[in-house]
């Protein structure tokens, strides 16, 4: 498994990556396991991207395409309490 942003197989928490699941997240702000809800999704934080740093989230997809088409973007962010 490879992907565009360098990405190799599993992430920090353990799993491989599957489109639309995982984040990245700053493991200060959002400690592995944590679930998030963007735009009507709920993510969990799996991985600590290398530029990924405060309230900066890095979503993963299947596709370095769907990646470009999907952009950056601000979005409201809610944290899912179990």
């Amino acid at each position: 498994f490879y992907s565009c942003s360098g990405v190799h197989g599993r992430t920090s928490s353990g799993p491989s990556p599957t489109p639309n699941h995982p984040v990245s997240a700053d493991l200060d702000v959002f400690p592995l396991g944590t679930k998030l809800k963007i735009d009507g999704i709920i993510y969990t934080v799996e991985d600590k991207g290398s530029s990924v740093n405060g309230n900066i989230l890095d979503i993963f997809y299947g596709s370095h395409a769907e990646a470009l088409a999907k952009g950056t973007y601000t979005a409201e962010v809610f944290l899912i309490e179990e």
